[in-house]
């Protein structure tokens, strides 16, 4: 039976940043708990981390799957290593938009407004290009770059043009707080090197590994919440060696990320109670939220054919996209539009794979009407929990993906872009004239981007749904937090990678101040 102050269980974007925060502090132990590998220095990183020029979801992956629709599924990378997904994903560093926090703050969630959000994202930056602007940060732990315009590949170049050409203005930087739709370059969380991947774990844990007050546990499953009553007093775990231990913490802080967050509480007894009955798990508290709200980006390809030449296997992924505003939309940069740099014949179904790399128009919209769930099949914590997103079930979000198809397919079809391109793959002119067509496009091919949150979603007690409170304590019970992308109470309208950042700080400040 060990003890400690605080255990942070999840080692990923914001479990790592918290761990290292919290043991700022030398007169408290901090534990933390992470199911897959922690490598101690930039010269342990497999290459699959190291290098931010591709996505990894293989060696350090949960290989989950989801099923996107009901009866398609489609693998849903999940980072299994300390920095989580932040360690294998595309570093792409944009924050949240004011009227997202304006929104989470209407929603009772007092502490999360703009006025609250904005410094944490200026102290968690080291922004090399923009960090003199006074809603910049310049010291923080995450350094922001992005590609310079000599640095560009064939495709990007024509896709700014192109992009430009049909009327989007140039953004330099995309975190400008106006929010401004148009094209620019994606401000990156990449090293000095260009190609260092700057996880949590390289960018908070490297330095407070060896602090004498935290302790790593990695390769350790977190099964479920300790309890007493309804106080949380730790955890239980299935350690590196496959025993089963118990851990005692004055408090304990989930940040297992939106699918493995709300199972860890499952597991302990804390969700809708007809989940836990099904299951014969004891109720610790029957919190009607736990698992639902589950939010994601939805993405749909428009791909095409290049001339000889022109894409080259050693291209970055991304370097460049398109926010804009859809037609009749509420809130402002609630799409995106990715230059896809090259994209294999493996990842676009009916492309012809003999013509080899192509490059494409990655459309995705940021604030989604569609709702999915979490939910356990089983009580081993080595079976995957049902994920179910019903992405696009909303009509509002199907409209936005089709008016966002045809503006993919407009860029391919228009200017340096159609001149570089040797044809469209799957669409032609009279597929995309057609709605019914385009809409079972998007139904068909539409996948998520990877980025799932809300499933613990921060409230107040009022919101039957609300399964934290904006201290991120968990409502109900005593000792427990939740902290990580899980309590997003509605999706950031952009990539959630620096929010996750925020929630730790936030996470930290809180905890120090005493609340």
């Amino acid at each position: 039976m060990s003890t400690f102050d605080y255990i942070v269980a999840g080692g990923g974007n914001s479990g790592a940043a918290i761990a290292s925060l919290l043991s700022e502090d030398s007169s408290v132990r901090v534990l933390l708990i992470e199911a897959g590998p922690h490598y101690r220095s930039l010269e342990e990183l497999p290459e699959d981390l190291y290098s931010s020029r591709a996505v990894s979801v293989d060696a350090h992956d949960w290989h989950y799957i989801t099923d996107v629709i009901p009866g398609r599924e489609f693998p849903y990378g999940r980072g299994k290593v300390t920095g989580g997904c932040s360690s294998v994903n595309g570093t792409i560093a944009l924050r949240g938009l004011e009227q997202d926090f304006r929104e989470w703050e209407a929603l009772g969630n007092e502490g999360w407004g703009w006025k609250d959000v904005l410094p944490l994202y200026s102290r968690i930056e080291r922004d090399v290009d923009f960090g003199y602007e006074p809603f910049h940060g310049s010291n923080g732990n995450i350094p922001i770059v992005r590609f310079k315009p000599e640095e560009y590949s064939n495709c990007v170049r024509a896709y700014r043009r192109t992009a430009m050409d049909l009327g989007y203005q140039w953004i330099p930087d995309h975190n400008n707080p106006a929010g401004n739709d148009g094209v620019g370059p994606i401000p990156m969380n990449r090293g000095q090197d260009g190609v260092l991947r700057v996880s949590s774990s390289v960018a908070y844990l490297l330095k407070a590994q060896d602090r004498s007050n935290l302790t790593i546990m990695d390769r350790t499953m977190v099964n479920r919440v300790v309890f007493d009553g309804k106080k949380a007093t730790g955890v239980e775990v299935i350690n590196a060696s496959g025993q089963v231990e118990t851990l005692s913490a004055g408090e304990v802080i989930v940040a297992c990320g939106s699918i493995n967050s709300p199972a860890v509480l499952l597991r302990s007894g804390v969700g809708p109670k007809d989940d836990l009955d099904r299951l014969a798990i004891p109720v610790v508290l029957g919190l009607q939220g736990v698992g639902s709200n589950l939010i994601d980006h939805s993405l749909a390809v428009v791909a095409s054919y290049p001339k000889p030449g022109i894409v080259s296997e050693s291209d970055a992924d991304v370097q460049m996209l398109i926010e804009y505003t859809a037609s009749g939309s509420s809130t402002v940069n609630d799409m995106q539009i990715y230059c896809l740099g090259k994209l294999g014949a493996e990842r676009f179904p009916g492309a012809d794979p003999t013509r080899g790399l192509m490059f494409g128009a990655g459309v995705v919209i940021n604030r989604p009407e569609s709702r999915g769930r979490v939910m356990l099949d089983s009580l081993d914590p080595n079976v995957q929990p049902r994920i179910d997103h019903r992405l696009n079930s909303h009509g509002e979000d199907i409209r936005k993906m089709v008016e966002g198809v045809r503006r993919g397919y407009e860029l391919l079809t228009s200017g340096e872009l159609k001149e570089i391109s040797d044809g469209i793959a799957v669409l032609n002119d009279e597929m995309i004239a057609d709605n019914r067509v385009v809409e079972k496009y998007v139904t068909d091919r539409s996948a998520t981007i990877w980025h799932a949150c809300g499933t613990c979603k921060m409230g107040p007690s009022s919101d039957n749904h609300a399964v934290v409170d904006p201290c991120l304590k968990v409502h109900g019970v005593d000792n427990l937090r939740v902290a990580d992308c899980s309590i997003f109470p509605d999706h950031v309208s952009r990539n959630p990678m620096l929010t996750c950042y925020v929630v730790a700080e936030k996470c930290s400040d809180l905890i120090k101040s005493g609340h």
